[in-house]
């Protein structure tokens, strides 16, 4: 059976029937890298993530970590592709996109931005990577950002499908139902206690969340007019 290597001139050259084999051991090992970076994250919280730390829970050199994914960010990516810790903001919708296309847009908005919070809220590995941007470290910092432009990313393509929602008004009012869906999610996971409610309490969780709902409705059919 052929090896997928042959000599000429006493040089080892590769043949088309290694690269299979190779792309199939540079898969595992990657594979070996984001599960480690998973399991040091929900171990031992943002705070113990890093290089050093990453690559002493999977067992390969830091070359290896920088070939295939660029640094931590590009672990962290793949992390939330890969293992679908991102599940896409079309999951999230919870309705055929047909129908969410002819709701208006306000409407579209909240959905959208009250499904996320109640995602992330349930995701604790996903929220602890997200309070990263907190830490002294900036490679977790990067690592943090590059995650959230590929949420940010997933939001834009979906809510951007029509003319209507490029009017400054409700990309404002987006933009402010985003950030307050990120806090409060977060907030619950770190920090539950928020104005007198147990955000980790599922009644108070659901109160605060018809607040949101209650002022995205208030300013949303007047945005865009």
């Amino acid at each position: 059976m052929s090896s997928g290597v042959i000599e000429i001139e006493g040089n080892a050259v590769e043949t088309a029937g290694s690269r299979p084999r190779q792309r199939a051991r540079r898969l595992a090992t990657e594979d070996v890298i984001i599960d480690a970076f998973a399991r040091v994250l929900v171990r031992d919280g943002v705070s113990g993530l890093g290089v050093n730390a990453l690559i002493k829970e999977a067992g390969v050199g830091k070359k290896q970590v920088y070939e295939y994914f660029g640094g931590l960010p590009g672990v962290a990516t793949e992390w939330v592709t890969r293992r679908g810790v991102w599940p896409g903001i079309e999951a999230l919708i919870g309705e055929p996109m047909a129908v969410f296309t002819v709701r208006p847009p306000h409407e579209r908005i909240l959905r959208a931005n009250r499904n996320y919070a109640d995602m992330l809220r349930k995701n604790a590995p996903l929220c602890e990577l997200l309070t990263g941007e907190f830490t002294r470290s900036p490679e977790v910092k990067d690592a943090v950002e590059h995650v959230r432009q590929l949420i940010r990313a997933d939001f834009e393509r979906v809510m951007m499908i029509d003319e209507k929602m490029a009017h400054p008004d409700l990309l404002a009012l987006n933009a402010v139902a985003y950030s307050a869906a990120t806090y409060l999610a977060l907030r619950a996971h770190s920090q539950p206690t928020f104005f007198g409610f147990d955000l980790s309490i599922e009644a108070s969780w659901q109160i605060v969340g018809a607040m949101f709902e209650r002022v995205v409705r208030l300013a949303g059919p007047q945005a865009g007019k």
